[in-house]
């Protein structure tokens, strides 16, 4: 948003209008530097880089509140007109990297990562991009380094705030104007409130949603209001300066992965940003004369499209190069901010200035001929499976590996639900039999749901199955990891009571990456961040303990070992090997693997008096020196290391094959 707006006469108990300050460029500046240091991990001692975005929803509720109450004041105020000032602002930079992003796609995304990239094109065109990534994933979880248009989730908020909050603050103005001012805080304590209630129980929809984040944009807001109603000295203002600029510098520094987010903790930067802003307000001080640098500002106008494009090029170029080093890192925030400075003065500063597309309905025709084609490219590449001739056939069937995983199993994919009898678990095996098995674990037990089944159906037998994405079955562990809530802990609580109530389940089978333990995500409590030696020595002790309990209620216990997994996702590597015609290095070395997983091996190994039969997948995959990650031409994995489902044979004769461990 520009903060250049037209100097008018007005009264200390008016709102003042705003001139253009210099330091607000160079707060978009910072706010935006945050965000690529920490998005291209450039430099370890900026840990939340993420708070550039809080930083800039605060501006943007200055800005536009301080826009909008001046024109409401002189009676200008025009809702329609607001709308087309903030399309002319926003979309055409929008369209324009939507446009690069997914001609690079065209150029190099397979058919399922082009059809992934082409719904995220759709939903930032649209601006609801929050609500499709608060369903699919977590910003901070282990999917999300390679989600194309992450990014867009911060514009989608801000563009649902100005498309509410214009019609809210006229409405106030012309019906409570006494109680305008009133009305924002009520706005602000309300918003912050909800974000404090669900921070910790919905984690996810706290950081992607509106009603949680309008408290960022609203304490902007306010910042004019304290403007006029606090005469302060050029002694408080420096103080001010120097306050606001300390809380950004400590909330960047000082973050924790145990803090839930926003939360208390996002007062931090927000204030911080407000501090800046109230400085700088009615005089030049220290800070905004550093912030007025002319090589800071004009970062920050560049700022919006330097957002825009960057992470779209660490995407891509962490899916095309093999090695992305700090060098190569580097070379991309290069590349991102030569790539934004283009946009900003070929497509965003001509079209805000009127130089492109300058009446209203020229403006119009332009937007809406921008979303038709997004709407018709998403609709091209669906219909279309992903336009797979632009490779050949085996490059796409290769790729094609990465669908190939179980169905999503909500059934039994355990949400807090009670587990009181075998319908509240899937049922595998054959179907007339009654159930003596009881399979359960996190997301790598739901990849080889297929593989249980067969083998339950060959062997005339059936169990229950039952799993939880991320959670290994360790009883009394918490998992540390944003969104958990506890619910690790309570799925193997469920589970534990479950089999010691049926006496009919007599054999028991644990399954799980394993990797839990040495990535420190195991705790004794879902708040607080363990060392990754207190991670791996809570593994061990659960570990012992889980089995031992198991064993001593007369169960039968098989433990499925990890497997080598790959160091790539292997449909993509395979399907990219095949294009250049060389060879996939992504096979893990055996000495690799076992010295990764020595922690369970050892634990393996020291509680195989409980154990009647471990799984090894590792004995079947690494019999040359490395561990194979295709079988007879198709892929073992459909990402890094979850198993695919066509390849039920190959896993049923691992499962054949178990052993009791030595």
């Amino acid at each position: 948003m520009t903060a250049f707006l037209e100097t008018v006469p007005a009264s200390r108990t008016a709102i003042a209008p705003l001139k253009y300050r210099a330091d607000i460029d160079g707060m978009r500046a910072i706010a935006v530097m945050l965000v690529l240091i920490f998005h291209f991990s450039l430099v370890p001692a900026v840990k939340a880089g993420f708070f550039g975005v809080d930083i800039f929803f605060v501006i943007s509720g200055f800005l536009i509140t301080t826009i909008i109450k001046r024109q409401l004041d002189l009676d200008i105020f025009s809702v329609g007109a607001f709308y087309v000032n903030r399309i002319r602002r926003l979309a055409p930079a929008l369209l324009a990297v939507l446009l690069m992003t997914m001609s690079a796609g065209a150029l190099w995304l397979f058919p399922n990562e082009l059809i992934e990239l082409s719904k995220q094109a759709l939903v930032s065109q649209l601006y609801v991009a929050n609500f499709y990534f608060w369903r699919s994933i977590s910003y901070f979880g282990l999917g999300a380094h390679d989600v194309f248009l992450l990014h867009m989730w911060s514009l989608a908020v801000e563009e649902q705030f100005y498309l509410i909050y214009p019609v809210c603050i006229l409405l106030v103005h012309r019906h409570l104007k006494k109680n305008f001012w009133a009305a924002i805080m009520l706005g602000f304590l309300v918003s912050f409130g909800l974000n404090i209630l669900f921070v910790s129980q919905k984690p996810e929809a706290t950081f992607y949603l509106l009603p949680t984040r309008a408290w960022e944009l609203l304490m902007g807001a306010l910042v004019p209001l304290v403007a006029v109603k606090w005469a302060r000295s050029e002694r408080i203002d420096e103080m001010i300066g120097v306050l606001g600029a300390g809380l950004v510098v400590v909330s960047v520094t000082c973050y924790r992965n145990d803090f839930y987010f926003p939360g208390f903790y996002a007062l931090l930067p927000t204030m911080g940003a407000a501090g800046l802003l109230l400085s700088g307000h009615d005089r030049t001080t220290r800070v905004s004369r550093v912030l007025s640098w002319k090589p800071i500002v004009y970062a920050g106008k560049i700022s919006y499209s330097l957002y825009l494009v960057h992470w779209p090029i660490n995407v891509f170029a962490a899916l095309l190069i093999e090695q992305y080093s700090v060098s190569w890192r580097l070379a991309m925030f290069a590349v991102s901010i030569v790539l934004a400075a283009i946009v900003y003065h070929v497509v965003e500063e001509p079209t805000h200035h009127k130089r492109y597309l300058a009446t209203k309905n020229k403006l119009l025709l332009g937007y809406t001929a921008g979303l038709a084609a997004t709407i018709s490219v998403f609709v091209i590449v669906r219909l279309s499976d992903g336009l797979p001739r632009r490779f050949p056939e085996e490059v796409v069937r290769l790729a094609n590996y990465a669908n190939d995983k179980a169905e999503k199993l909500e059934k039994c994919n355990f949400a807090g639900q009670p587990l009181t009898s075998q319908t509240s678990f899937c049922q595998i095996g054959v179907a007339d039999q009654s159930p003596a098995w009881l399979v359960y674990g996190d997301s790598h037990a739901w990849a080889t749901y297929a593989a249980f089944d067969k083998w339950f159906k060959l062997n005339g037998q059936a169990g229950l199955f039952i799993f939880r994405y991320g959670c290994p079955p360790l009883n009394g562990v918490h998992l540390f990891v944003f969104g958990d809530k506890g619910e690790c802990f309570a799925f193997n609580q469920a589970v534990t009571r479950f089999i010691e109530s049926q006496a009919y389940l007599r054999n028991i089978v644990v399954v799980a990456t394993w990797r839990q333990a040495i990535e420190g995500r195991l705790s004794m409590s879902s708040q607080t961040q363990p060392t990754k030696e207190e991670s791996v020595q809570l593994f061990t002790d659960r570990f012992s303990q889980t089995l031992e309990h198991l064993h001593d209620l007369g169960r039968q216990v098989y433990v499925w070992e990890p497997v080598p997994g790959a160091r790539k996702n292997v449909p993509r590597e395979l399907a990219r090997a095949a294009l250049e015609h060389r060879a996939a290095d992504i096979e893990v070395d055996v000495a690799e693997y076992f010295s990764t997983y020595s922690f369970f091996f050892d634990a393996l190994k020291n509680n195989r008096r409980w154990i009647s039969v471990s799984f090894s997948p590792s004995e079947a995959l690494c019999n040359t020196g490395k561990c194979a990650v295709s079988y007879e031409g198709n892929p073992l994995y459909s990402d890094d290391s979850h198993i695919t489902k066509s390849t039920v044979d190959f896993w049923v004769e691992v499962l054949r094959r178990g052993k009791s461990p030595q």
